[in-house]
């Protein structure tokens, strides 16, 4: 007589912590494989699933899977931990009666039509910049009421999800709009001058890896932007909806050939997108900084009708 088999939660445990292993290998493959690269995301994720994995398979002796399961675990803490560790930083910044700044970012979904949201956003940071991504023709009427506090802008709106916003209380010196890689997608450049000191505010947005061709105009439009960065000559803040985590391999390749450092770096895991779906929530919103600027504080900022968070940075110069 043949036995039926029967399903455990041991079993179930087992077998999903091994497909979780092998989405933490294969995101280790996504210069590979567009689809491998989506795997590398969600590092956090395979993380706390297989920490929690491990207590029922030890109380049920099934040590050699406890111990895969958790050496891949502490793999993936292991690539968390720059976010997570807190950073020694230099109090240099006290009393150097540098001015401080703080900008906003906010891709605010060409979709959204909650202005009010909006709106509330930008009154309560009270920003010197903002940078909006996803703008369209819509928005830009209503944020004239703006004009008499953020009298200097630039703006390429559009009615896909690629339009694009600067608005500064500083002058700016020099802004334009300015095109990074292929696929033709408007960013903005601007020098600002602040008294002695001048440094860039760059604005982008890189369309998202949906498929092998769109990940290809990513991938391009990173690389100009590291070019561009690198020869940058004043301090350089990049700030965008970069559709792409910091486990990327293209995310790495980014900060390598750039010279510019995540300023999430030591201040956590700061998700900002997707609003509502909190087991999927990833970092793809960035402030990347270059030397000659220190960021001051980071944070995430609540909820604007987008399925992004907003992103607010403070910083000063250290040199111009």
């Amino acid at each position: 007589m043949q036995t039926t088999g029967r399903i455990t939660l041991t079993g179930l445990l087992t077998a999903s912590g091994t497909l979780i292993c092998a989405a933490s290998l294969i995101g280790f493959g996504g210069r590979l494989w567009w689809i491998f690269e989506l795997a590398s995301h969600f590092r956090l994720q395979y993380a706390l699933a297989l920490g929690l994995c491990l207590p029922p398979l030890l109380y049920g002796r099934r040590y050699r899977w406890a111990t895969v399961f958790g050496m891949f675990a502490l793999l993936n803490a292991l690539l968390l931990a720059p976010r997570l560790l807190p950073r020694a930083e230099a109090v240099a910044h006290q009393g150097t009666g540098r001015p401080t700044f703080r900008v906003l970012l906010a891709n605010v979904n060409s979709a959204n039509r909650d202005y009010p949201q909006i709106r509330r956003s930008i009154v309560e940071h009270d920003p010197d910049f903002i940078v909006l991504l996803e703008v369209t023709p819509w928005l830009l009427e209503r944020l004239a009421e703006f004009a008499g506090r953020y009298p200097y802008r630039v703006s390429a709106p559009r009615e896909d999800p690629f339009g694009i916003a600067l608005l500064g209380r500083q002058p700016l010196s020099r802004a334009e709009v300015v095109q990074f890689g292929a696929a033709g997608l408007p960013s903005i450049a601007a020098e600002v001058a602040a008294g002695g000191d001048r440094f860039i505010l760059l604005g982008t947005h890189p369309p998202p890896p949906v498929s092998a061709v769109s990940a290809q105009d990513r991938n391009e439009q990173l690389t100009a932007l590291a070019l561009f960065a690198r020869h940058a000559p004043h301090p350089t803040l990049l700030l965008g909806d970069l559709n792409v985590s910091p486990w990327s391999p293209y995310f790495t390749r980014l900060l390598a050939d750039s010279g510019l450092r995540d300023s999430a770096d030591g201040r956590g895991i700061l998700p900002s997108w997707p609003v509502g779906l909190a087991p999927l929530w990833i970092p793809i919103d960035h402030a990347l900084f270059s030397d000659g600027i220190r960021i001051l504080r980071r944070e995430t900022g609540s909820p604007l009708g987008s399925d992004h968070y907003p992103v607010v940075v403070d910083f000063h110069l250290t040199r111009s």
